[in-house]
Parts: C-alpha cells; structure tokens; sequence
C-alpha cells in the first residue's frame, strides 16, 4: 500500500474546521491498514469499511477516480469526504454511526465503472487506511483467455481429468448443466459446464447468460465476481459453455448459481 502518512498532517486541520458540536471525542479503537476487493458486478453484499466519529479514513485506489469523485449516501452530512489527489481520498464522520446503520458510498473509476461499499462502525475498530481493489471480468484477448477456453471446450472430459464428481448447476426448473471442469490458470478460474440435447428443453442464450459466481472467503463474506462468459460453438452436438473469473485472495471456496434465482446455489472448490 502507498505510504499516505503525509495526509495524517492534515486531519487535525480538517478536523478543527468542523463545528465544536460536531467533534465527537475518538472512542479507542484498533485502527487497521487492510485491502478491500470490490466488484464490478451487480449485486451481493456490499465490501464493509468501519469508520468511526474522529477517525479519519484515507482510501486509495489503483486507478485514477472517475468524474465527479465519491459520493455518499448521508443526508444528515455526518461524514465528509475530501479529496487529496486523483487516486485518494478521506472520509471524516463527525460521529460513529447508530448500529445497525449503513451509509452506501459510490466510487466511480473510469472507463465508466463504479464501486459500491457499505460505511458502518464497529466496535473497537477503525479502518484508518485502505486500498481499494476493483475486481473486473477478464478480458476474451488477453493472456490466452479465450483461447485456453476454447481448448477446454474442445476436450474431451477424460482429457481435462479435473471434472467434479457429477455436479451439477441448476439452471432454471428442470433445465440442468453439469459441470465438466473446473481449472486454475494463474489468476484465473475456468469452469467449463456442459448439457445435452433433451426432450423436455435446452438452456437458451439468457440461461447461460444468467449465471452468476460469487468468492467465498475466509471471513464468511461472499463477493459476486465479474464474469467473461465464452460460449459454445455453433453445430457441436454437446453444447459446453465456459465462463472465466479473477477470485480475490483469501477465496475458501466459489458458489455458482443464477442471478435473481432462489434455485439453490451450486459449491465448487477452488483448485
């Protein structure tokens, strides 16, 4: 993470701008430096940052901020934002935030992207510094991607030798795939899902579409990742379809499902 301590100078100064009634004695709390990953991708829980009244957060970003900056959903104005640079800004709450509370901040990043996260106070924890992640799909041309798809969806399910014992996603009431493999290339996770034709239907275009992986972590939160989506070739008599993700570090396991579905949601391990 970039060194931000400079801006520590300044918080004192932003501080004392702030009405007398509006400066909340700090609560000691742990103040923590960490890496949040954020998604492209709609929907899902929000990442958490914990902010407190008193404490500053300075958050960083990877990128350039896309126009306008920030902005926070906080019609009380109890936490102000201020810029520092084109990669970084602060957040100052005036005062911790009632429990159970949670103000959503947007984060627009170019080329037209944008963050969400969700702004609550913990007890005992600060974030004081964070550097901010965007998760997006990969990209079809680079790094190979959709050429080792391909190659996936040409092989036989012998060949890959990493199929799952049958398992299988649930696309929508009794449409089936089943999923033929599931391989690590560096960052990247390829899950190659297959169907046959059957009597009683077939998934359609929007089916493959419409599925949805989320990363499992460690913490027990789950993230919806971006997702590139490689489908079959035309006039093959097995239909195999490939989507490709970048799970964050700290991925325990990957949950495949549909989006907006209540069908049950399919586990996965990473290799």
């Amino acid at each position: 993470m970039r060194s931000v301590s400079w801006v520590a100078l300044l918080v004192p100064l932003l501080f004392s701008s702030l009405p007398a009634a509006a400066r909340e004695r700090p609560v000691e709390r742990v103040s923590r430096m960490r890496t949040v990953h954020a998604s492209t991708a709609v929907g899902g829980a929000l990442p958490e940052l914990s902010v407190a009244g008193g404490s500053a957060t300075v958050i960083t970003t990877d990128v350039p901020l896309g126009i306008g900056g920030p902005v926070l959903q906080d019609e009380g104005g109890r936490v102000r934002l201020v810029p520092v640079d084109a990669t970084s800004f602060i957040l100052l709450p005036s005062s911790d935030l009632p429990e159970g509370e949670r103000l959503v901040l947007t984060v627009p990043l170019p080329p037209g992207d944008s963050l969400q996260l969700a702004l609550v106070t913990r007890r005992g924890e600060v974030d004081g510094e964070v550097r901010l992640v965007r998760l997006q799909a990969p990209v079809a041309g680079q790094e190979g991607v959709s050429d080792v798809a391909r190659l996936l969806q040409a092989a036989s399910v012998a060949q890959v030798g990493l199929a799952p014992p049958k398992t299988w996603v649930r696309l929508r009431a009794g449409i089936h795939a089943e999923v033929e493999s599931v391989l690590r290339i560096g960052p990247h996770v390829f899950i190659t899902l297959s169907s046959r034709p059957v009597w009683d239907g077939n998934p359609s275009v929007r089916d493959w579409e419409r599925l949805q992986l989320r990363a499992s972590r460690g913490d027990g939160s789950t993230l919806v990742l971006p997702l590139l989506h490689v489908p079959s070739s035309s006039g093959d008599a097995v239909s195999r379809h490939t989507v490709v993700a970048t799970p964050p570090g700290g991925t325990a396991h990957l949950l495949l499902g549909v989006k907006g579905s209540s069908l049950p949601e399919t586990i996965l391990a990473l290799p």
